[in-house]
């Protein structure tokens, strides 16, 4: 299953980034998309945030607009006018309706009695203007509460959060499942349960289409184009999405590499870019997908939720393979492999291959926001960290071989992905991750807390919460590196929670 879902966000609020006095620009622009997707005559989304829902004009736009390919759901980020109808003080600025930052502008920074009547506002005055509840509910970041509370009482179909990043905006994500959609924890809402009876049953998607290479750390890694690129997604108001070969190179990885039997892209961008070229750049990725992705599905989000849920009864296995860089070209590979229990990411740069990221996944590791609000400006979600070369920037990752030369990778059965070289290889299943002619080692240098050995078992612990990796052999320790040698040709890694 192949999807692609075009969904922007609609604020009738000035942007932090935005040109003073573009309420009439920022209209003007919607109304251009508008146009644009009904010429293009795809599936598409507009994710209506409080402010332009309650906004006549923006009202008068989708109600004349709306067919059979638009869908209508709701952005959400608390504006004063929703504060207000609630009876909520606002704590933002005075002279502002709107605030980026996490308190007043996010869900998680209301008490879970607050966060209740927040949506429920919300979703009565979505009703009453449309005529049905929402099917989609996004926002850059929500909390695990309100999630659950807008699927059990509204019945939404599909949520969304932000890509991975790191101290940007008011918001930290990382170590999450890293594209597609995942079934969350009822403890925490970046976290896919394990169990079917511990899981929101709505899937939750990754928005923006990252580079799998370039997202998680920068430029740390480029060369050619140092300095030129700003923000490594697919969303239409940024240099990166404006590149036609970097486009194709970006739908080739997600499209045409192995993914195990999903991919899904976001695109498009929230309408406070309008002075950023979105209209040509989304009219190139739509036109780019036609013509030479035939195999590749436009969907609206609701509908992606729907075809998820219908594919998937729990959190399936999944991958992101670039297997040359559109910057460096075969310097550089990067795999995403995704599951219910962990996410690692596979990479290559010259001859060595490491982890260069590697997070467990916990269903009781509760969203920091579950049951008190968030009381600073910025939020965070995370999950059990084993390998981060960009939190703890000294270290080097999870060392698998330093004359490696490029791998191939295979799907080999269902849920299973091999990346092989040499003689060599890695394959990530569900519960374990087996490395063969090859050795492991650990950079614990910063990396939360040194583990303890316990017979086979490094067990870490990171805030309050243990979890160990396991081992066909005793792990060796010292102060900076944590060693797995091959026991037979093969070391093969499963994980325990406590």
């Amino acid at each position: 299953m192949k999807i692609a879902a075009i969904s922007t966000f609609v604020r009738d609020q000035k942007f932090y980034s935005e040109l003073p006095k573009s309420d009439v620009d920022r209209l003007n622009h919607t109304k251009k998309m508008v146009e644009l997707l009904k010429a293009e005559n795809v599936p598409h989304t507009f994710l209506l945030g409080y402010d332009a829902l309650v906004s006549k004009e923006y009202q008068t736009l989708f109600l004349e607009n709306k067919d059979e390919n638009m869908e209508i759901g709701l952005w959400y980020e608390i504006v004063r006018q929703l504060t207000d109808k609630v009876g909520i003080d606002w704590r933002g600025e005075e002279d502002k309706n709107w605030d980026w930052h996490v308190v007043p502008g996010y869900s998680m920074a209301y008490t879970n009695e607050e966060r209740e009547k927040l949506l429920d506002v919300a979703m009565e005055d979505f009703k009453a203007i449309f005529g049905y509840y929402p099917k989609t509910f996004a926002s850059w970041q929500m909390d695990t509460h309100t999630l659950n509370y807008a699927y059990e009482k509204y019945g939404i179909k599909t949520a969304a959060i932000c890509r991975d990043q790191v101290s940007i905006d008011a918001y930290t994500l990382v170590g999450g499942y890293f594209n597609g959609a995942y079934y969350p924890s009822k403890k925490n809402i970046f976290t896919p349960a394990q169990t079917n009876e511990n899981q929101i049953d709505v899937p939750v998607f990754r928005l923006l289409g990252p580079d799998p290479i370039h997202n998680y750390d920068k430029d740390k890694y480029i060369e050619n184009y140092k300095g030129r690129t700003d923000v490594m997604t697919m969303e239409a108001g940024w240099e990166f999405s404006q590149n036609e070969d970097r486009v194709r190179w970006m739908f080739d990885t997600y499209y045409k590499n192995e993914n195990l039997g999903f991919s899904f892209i976001q695109l498009s961008q929230e309408n406070p870019f309008w002075h950023h070229n979105v209209i040509p750049t989304l009219k190139m990725h739509i036109e780019i997908l036609k013509k030479e992705y035939s195999d590749v599905q436009f969907v609206k989000m609701s509908e992606a939720g729907e075809l998820f849920k219908k594919h998937y009864d729990s959190t399936p296995a999944t991958s992101v393979c670039a297997l040359n860089d559109w910057d460096t070209g075969e310097k550089i590979q990067s795999v995403y492999y995704d599951c219910k229990n962990y996410v690692a990411n596979l990479f290559r740069c010259g001859e060595k291959i490491f982890l260069r990221a590697f997070y467990l996944f916990d269903e009781n590791f509760e969203d920091y926001y579950l049951n008190t609000p968030c009381e600073t400006w910025y939020a965070v979600n995370e999950n059990l960290p084993l390998v981060d070369t960009i939190n703890w920037e000294e270290n080097e990752g999870a060392l698998i071989d330093n004359v490696g030369e490029k791998f191939s990778v295979e799907k080999i059965k269902k849920g299973v992905l091999k990346a092989s070289w040499q003689d060599k290889s890695v394959v990530f299943e569900e519960d374990a991750i087996t490395f063969t002619k090859c050795g492991l080692t650990f950079d614990l240098k910063g990396i939360a807390d040194k583990p303890e050995i316990n017979g086979n078992d490094a067990v870490f612990e990171y805030k309050g919460k243990k979890y160990a990796v396991s081992a066909n052999m005793k792990p060796e320790i010292n102060e900076e590196t944590l060693v797995f040698k091959p026991r037979c040709s093969k070391i093969k890694l499963t994980f325990k929670r406590f």
